[in-house]
C-alpha cells in the first residue's frame, strides 16, 4: 500500500505572504524603572501627585470637547444667522455641505494634535514631579 503524495500547488501560485511587523522607535519610549521609591509606597504626596494629574487631564478634555462643540455648532450658527451663505454654492454644492464635508477635517485634525501634545506634557511634568521624590 503506497502513500499518496501531497497535492502539488499549481504552477502560478505564490507563496503565502509573511508577515512584517514595523515598529518605530519614537513611539515605544517609555520611562522604565525611573520612578522614586517614595512613589511606590502609599503616601499622602503620591495621592496629591495623582489626583493633580487626574484633574489636569480631566480639565483638558473639558477644555478641548468644549472648543470642538463651539467648532462643530458655528457653522449650522453662522448659517443660520446669514441666510446667504445657505444660497452660496462651491464645487457645485452647497457652502455648508462643502464645509461639513470638507473644511471641518483638517480642523478636527488639528484639535486632535493640539490636545495629544498637551497631555503628553502634562504627563511629562508629572513623571518629572515623580522623578524628583
Amino acid at each position: 500500500m503506497s502513500v499518496p503524495s501531497p497535492p502539488t500547488p499549481p504552477p502560478h501560485a505564490q507563496p503565502a505572504p509573511q508577515r512584517v511587523v514595523i515598529r518605530s522607535a519614537d513611539l515605544g519610549q517609555r520611562r522604565v524603572g525611573v520612578r522614586g521609591r517614595a512613589f511606590d509606597e502609599r503616601s499622602e504626596y503620591r495621592d496629591v501627585l495623582l489626583h493633580s494629574l487626574i484633574r489636569a487631564q480631566f480639565g483638558l478634555t473639558l477644555g478641548f470637547i468644549a472648543l470642538t462643540v463651539g467648532a462643530l455648532i458655528s457653522l449650522p450658527l453662522v448659517v443660520s444667522l446669514m441666510p446667504w451663505l445657505a444660497r452660496k454654492h462651491v464645487l457645485g454644492l452647497p457652502f455648508s455641505l462643502a464645509v461639513l464635508g470638507v473644511a471641518v477635517y483638517p480642523v478636527l485634525v488639528i484639535i486632535a494634535l493640539a490636545y495629544t501634545r498637551l497631555a503628553e506634557r502634562t504627563e511629562r511634568h508629572f513623571l518629572d514631579l515623580v522623578d524628583k521624590l
